[in-house]
């Protein structure tokens, strides 16, 4: 039997990974531990990623029922889903499930990946909130506080598909952005291209088998006063063979448009006041649809100027 570690030895590297400073390189590679595993899952990741591949190359009438610009519900197959809003078109095809709060019906989803999209949901919740529990702790909050505050209650499944590009250095596969959520729970296939920016270097996060990758989002930068910082990330166009696929979960809250949101009371003092003002998710969701992807737009937006 191996050794097990306690629970709150993880607390102290998962602070450090979610601060701004520079994560050790080698010659632009991440050499520090980037991804986090779950041996138990490993099976599922191997089933999901070719199921993933083969949607994406179904025949255009098994694809084309998909086809919508509908965000934030339902099932929606697409090429860039900011398409009509960002300046200039990026090297990837998107498949997405809104999860919850309202999940799509079964057969609205793809047969190919059906099951296998129902138990990633499952399986990267379980994780998500997990380590929502060690993020608030290193708050020095209860654990169960961003699951109390409906964090993991809205959920997005996404899997990205970066086919080839010919001429890789006239695109990207993703542009720069942070996520605008909380957390991000993110699977990548062994084709590089993800890059991450760490004190002004973009810093390549190479594919390690069996790892996660988990995202802090502009979201929980707010909740927690900027304690923890949303990460700044782009892929880069494939200039491989093979399509690089990553297989993602964005989770925020559940979205109650008139309810205010800010840093929490809890971490909040006369040495420590808040940086951020309070929003409503109404002003959240507007701002996110009414651009392309970009980095801190809310959060420059809200930042209380000193």
């Amino acid at each position: 039997m191996g050794y097990c570690m306690p629970r709150t030895a993880y607390v102290n590297p998962i602070i450090i990974a979610c601060q701004p400073t520079p994560l050790e390189t080698t010659n632009g590679q991440i050499s520090g531990p980037v991804a986090w595993g779950a041996q138990g899952e490993v099976e599922l990741y191997a089933r999901v990623i070719p199921t993933e591949v083969s949607d994406v190359y179904q025949p255009h009438e098994v694809k084309s029922k998909y086809y919508k610009r509908d965000e934030g519900q339902g099932v929606m197959y697409a090429s860039n889903n900011d398409l009509y809003r960002a300046n200039a078109a990026a090297w990837h095809d998107s498949l997405q499930a809104w999860t919850a709060p309202t999940p799509p019906k079964a057969e609205d989803i793809p047969e190919v990946c059906r099951k296998e999209m129902v138990a990633w949901d499952k399986l990267a919740t379980e994780v998500a909130e997990t380590v929502m529990e060690l993020l608030s702790q290193g708050l020095g909050l209860e654990a169960w506080k961003l699951k109390e505050l409906k964090c993991s209650d809205s959920r997005a499944f996404v899997g990205h598909c970066y086919p080839y590009c010919p001429q890789p250095d006239l695109t990207v596969g993703i542009t720069s952005h942070t996520d605008p959520g909380v957390v991000t729970v993110l699977q990548q296939n062994h084709v590089p291209g993800l890059q991450v920016k760490r004190a002004d270097e973009w810093v390549n996060v190479n594919p390690v088998p069996g790892g996660l990758i988990i995202n802090v989002g502009d979201f929980l930068q707010i909740l927690s006063n900027g304690e923890y910082k949303s990460v700044q990330h782009r892929v880069l166009a494939n200039s491989y063979k093979e399509a690089r696929i990553f297989i993602v979960m964005f989770f925020n809250v559940k979205k109650g448009k008139d309810c205010y949101y800010g840093p929490l009371p809890e971490l909040l003092s006369p040495e420590k006041p808040a940086i951020y003002e309070k929003f409503t998710m109404q002003e959240y969701l507007e701002n996110f649809y009414c651009k392309g992807l970009d980095s801190k737009s809310m959060i420059g937006k809200i930042t209380i100027q000193n």
